[in-house]
């Protein structure tokens, strides 16, 4: 499964630099192991409470930077944008020179984007061309963003060109927005044949399906874990009621509806059948 770009191999160097060689947290293997587990589940609010459970619970010592990365990338990915800036803000600030910090900037300023800071987003977005053109991909998405911003302080927006470049920033960041295919869908209508974003506007339908669909046999993976493992109900059905209102169109919904039936043989435990699941 394709992990967010946010943490790539970043991360595991971060891990390796930071959490193993330095060995400054009793428990932060411990820690770092929880984050991932619940990360790769994409149980990215339970990333949200572990960080700040432990960061209450131990005020002194320091967070390796491996797990603030992946608590950004958990904030941005629930919709906490601002808080996922002040994150990641945290982090680069933080970050030592052996540590390449051309993506985390990227990721960054495709978070200001994303709020409209664009004063600030373009800020970065230059640092970022002015400091490497190793990266050709992610240099000619900086220029594209940067020639936005720039012909938007002369003309009026562009709404279409803004809500494309909004998709694909946030698709970039690991998020998928609200709306986001039947927004495509709309400006995909509204095209002429052969015009310049047809393509670009077909792919990128294509990776928002792609996206949901490995959120949703994340999230069915998580239900069944928690079933088998934990014999947590509540949790199951709450998984289960996600499912059914929000990815019915590219769930397998034969293994969620066969998981609702052993759900509801589990009478004895007081749990309610799934809001949306047919009771027999």
């Amino acid at each position: 499964m394709r992990r967010p770009v946010l943490i790539s191999s970043l991360v595991l160097c971060l891990i390796v630099s930071f959490g193993v060689s330095r060995g400054v947290f009793a428990d932060s293997k411990t820690l770092q192991k929880g984050v991932a587990e619940e990360f790769e589940r994409h149980n990215y609010q339970k990333v949200i409470e572990i960080y700040r459970g432990y960061v209450d619970q131990n005020p002194d010592l320091l967070v390796p930077l491996a797990v603030k990365v992946r608590y950004s990338q958990s904030l941005a990915d629930t919709g906490q944008i601002d808080e996922a800036i002040l994150a990641l803000q945290e982090v680069l600030g933080e970050l030592v020179p052996p540590v390449d910090p051309l993506k985390l900037q990227y990721d960054l300023a495709n978070l200001l984007f994303l709020q409209r800071r664009y004063d600030e987003a373009k800020i970065i977005y230059q640092k970022i061309l002015f400091q490497s053109t190793r990266n050709a991909d992610l240099v000619a998405k900086v220029r594209e963003r940067v020639g936005f911003m720039k012909k938007r302080e002369g003309r009026k927006k562009d709404m279409a060109v803004l809500q494309i470049l909004d998709i694909e920033t946030a698709l970039e960041s690991g998020e998928v927005p609200d709306g986001a295919e039947t927004i495509l869908q709309e400006i995909q209508k509204d095209q002429k044949p052969g015009a310049p974003q047809a393509e670009r506007v077909q792919a990128l339908l294509t990776r928002v399906r792609e996206m949901r669909t490995e959120k949703a046999k994340a999230l069915l993976d998580e239900a069944r874990r928690l079933f088998d493992e934990k014999r947590n109900f509540t949790a199951v059905r709450e998984i289960l009621n996600q499912l059914t209102r929000n990815y019915s169109d590219v769930a397998e919904m034969k293994s969620v509806e066969a998981l609702a039936k052993s759900l509801l043989a589990r009478r004895r435990d007081s749990v309610p059948a799934p809001e949306s699941i047919d009771q027999p």
